[in-house]
């Protein structure tokens, strides 16, 4: 054999032993390799027991895709007792499944598949962070008030639109029409305005309920269920939100830069609870609410507060005369509240709920008598137009 054929087999020979080490001394990855992600790690409740997922409830809400693994529920009561309702149901976790691109006509440009890769990138971002923020509100909520769960507010499949003043989800649920029906009118539900009273974002859980079996489509409902996260989740409730305004006085009424500071000094002698802020509509939380009226428009308000016991009413009429046990005596209205800027400045129906106590539920008879008061109101209001 010549010393050229030689040199070809050794060649051969080296490139053979290369090819095999490809293969048999690279590990081969596997999933527990990659990055992981913590909200799918399981984690270590107040009682030391390691919690799981409860894929069963996440795959019930629409905008709920990364598994998130339940903590211990430790409620606290307004009186400061705690119960605790673990919440440890497990199930298999789903994922998603890979999106698959058509295939392309002729090849992108370098910078189209930029832009296409930071849009997609930026909306998964949003997507995520929505899912996250969602989540923990319910999680805080859940905590905070014995009679929401952490499951019951998931299962509401809440919207994320903005942040609040200290970063929570400004969030809200629509029960949209149905296919088979017009609805007669569209109607905003607000809870939790102000953070301290506990019954009015409770109760509009306890409504949102109802609608998750009976929404038959014969309105269009957006529900606001906690407008004031900041003030009912910090330690000690209050209020005002987490810049010591008070959101219901700080709505841009017509009469708010003549009047409104002026109110506060000459006839709440400065009460801080009563605070309404530098400007009209200078906080996020009144932003956000003022952002839903113009965007869903709608043909009537019914505004959540407590202890007052009664019903009030602002804008054209006719008022209800009950709601339950609330009957209706009208307060009137302040400068910068929501009833004067919407039953005022833009003419509107609006009822504000002011239940017994802030801190004490309605029973369940209570509540169910409510609402059908509420909903036959309504009917009669909105056929009438």
């Amino acid at each position: 054999m010549n010393p050229t054929s030689k040199l070809g087999l050794l060649t051969g020979f080296c490139w053979l032993l290369v090819s095999c080490s490809e293969f048999s001394f690279v590990p081969q990855q596997t999933a527990s390799s990659e990055t992981e992600n913590p909200e799918t790690l399981p984690t270590e409740s107040t009682s030391g027991q390691t919690q799981t997922s409860d894929a069963s409830e996440t795959a019930a809400a629409e905008v709920q895709t990364i598994p998130v693994a339940p903590r211990e529920t430790r409620v606290i009561t307004p009186t400061g007792e705690t119960d605790q309702t673990p919440d440890n149901q497990q199930g298999d976790q789903s994922t998603e499944e890979p999106m698959v691109l058509g295939e392309e006509v002729s090849e992108p440009s370098a910078e189209e598949v930029e832009v296409g890769e930071a849009a997609l990138e930026t909306s998964a971002d949003l997507s995520v962070d929505a899912e996250i923020m969602i989540d923990d509100l319910c999680q805080q909520i859940g905590n905070k008030l014995t009679s929401v769960s952490v499951n019951e507010c998931e299962r509401q499949q809440l919207i994320h639109h903005a942040l609040s003043v200290d970063g929570r989800s400004l969030a809200y649920r629509d029960f949209s029409p149905l296919a088979n029906r017009d609805p007669l009118g569209r109607v905003l539900v607000i809870g939790g305005i102000h953070g301290d009273e506990f019954s009015s974002v409770s109760v509009v859980f306890k409504w949102m309920n109802i609608l998750n079996q009976f929404h038959s489509g014969l309105f269009h409902w957006r529900f606001i269920p906690a407008a004031n996260p900041d003030g009912l989740l910090m330690d000690d409730s209050q209020r005002q939100n987490a810049n010591g305004i008070d959101l219901n006085r700080n709505f841009p009424t017509a009469d708010w830069d003549e009047l409104a500071r002026e109110y506060w000094v000459e006839r709440t002698y400065r009460n801080p609870r009563r605070y309404p802020g530098e400007s009209a509509m200078s906080e996020l939380e009144t932003r956000f609410m003022v952002d839903q009226i113009r965007d869903f428009n709608p043909d009537i308000i019914i505004s959540m507060h407590a202890p007052y016991h009664l019903v009030d009413y602002d804008g054209p009429p006719s008022a209800p005369n009950k709601l339950g046990g609330l009957y209706l005596r009208e307060l009137g209205v302040y400068p910068g509240s929501l009833g004067n800027y919407f039953g005022v400045d833009l003419a509107k129906p609006i009822v504000t709920v002011e239940l017994k106590s802030a801190g004490i539920m309605p029973t369940d008879g209570e509540i169910d008598r409510m609402w059908t008061d509420l909903v036959r109101w309504l009917r009669e209001q909105l056929e009438t137009d």
